[in-house]
């Protein structure tokens, strides 16, 4: 089976680029062919036929997907996201929002919601080189499109699995900052969990996965947690001298570890 999809010509950008990857993703025995170019009021009226980010449409039943029509419609991509059903899933995402708003209000406003005049320096050279040869050849890219599209729907699922598990965690205080207790070495949304706590802590205690001791991570809301004052001590295989980080030969009862913690709080 072979579908349409058809995109806005000129300049592309992550808006309508992710929307595909995740069309691509989600059908995965299904060959797609993408032209960008305007769409013909006929193809804009036929559900068979993919319209994205263009045609002034927004209609999931007959797979239209523009916004610009009304300012009140998320990008492209979010559009896609919902009607695919992946939506609850894709804006656990750190930078879902971020995107959605820089699609659709440009980098002057959004940059001033997170308090920079800067935006442009954060833009990655990787995307944008991958968005002007989606434009100039877009059907040499699918294999690759869908792999993007899967892996970030991967991502987002097994982000949310890691909130979910760390909402579960035991927390306790030490000196007035808090510290996560995890057992468990799938801590990599443990940073992420904590930055949409209102009361965040300052310390993650969990698992080392590299080894079998715990891992000591300070959080970036505490930078002046210092696990570097822990080098020399005979339970400490590791300690970064930055101090963001430390680990165990092996994993101490939870009351020790918790004391090399305190060790390395401010005095």
């Amino acid at each position: 089976m072979t579908e349409l999809i058809i995109t806005h010509p000129g300049s592309s950008h992550f808006d309508e680029f992710f929307a595909l990857c995740l069309i691509l993703a989600a059908h995965p025995d299904t060959e797609f062919i993408i032209e960008r170019r305007e769409p013909t009021p006929e193809e804009v009226a036929d559900p068979a036929i993919w319209v994205v980010d263009i045609g002034e449409d927004y209609n999931p039943e007959k797979r239209n997907f523009d916004h610009h029509q009304n300012i009140e419609l998320s990008a492209s991509f979010v559009l896609v996201a919902q009607a695919l059903g992946y939506s609850g899933t894709l804006s656990a995402l750190p930078w879902w929002r971020f995107k959605d708003r820089i699609d659709r209000f440009g980098p002057v406003k959004v940059g001033a919601e997170i308090g920079t005049s800067e935006l442009r320096t954060t833009y990655s050279p990787m995307e944008g080189w991958m968005l002007d040869m989606f434009a100039k050849s877009p059907n040499t890219f699918t294999t690759i499109m869908r792999q993007f599209g899967q892996k970030a729907i991967d991502s987002a699922q097994k982000l949310t699995d890691q909130l979910t598990l760390w909402g579960k965690a035991r927390r306790v205080e030490i000196n007035g900052y808090g510290i996560l207790i995890g057992e468990t070495d799938q801590s990599e949304g443990a940073q992420e969990f904590n930055f949409r706590q209102a009361d965040p802590a300052a310390v993650c205690l969990s698992w080392d996965s590299r080894g079998d001791g715990w891992k000591l991570l300070r959080f970036d809301n505490a930078p002046e947690v210092n696990f570097s004052k822990l080098l020399g001590r005979p339970e400490i295989k590791f300690a970064h001298k930055t101090g963001f980080v430390a680990k165990t030969h092996e994993r101490i009862p939870v009351e020790e570890a918790l004391e090399l913690i305190r060790l390395s709080l401010p005095e």
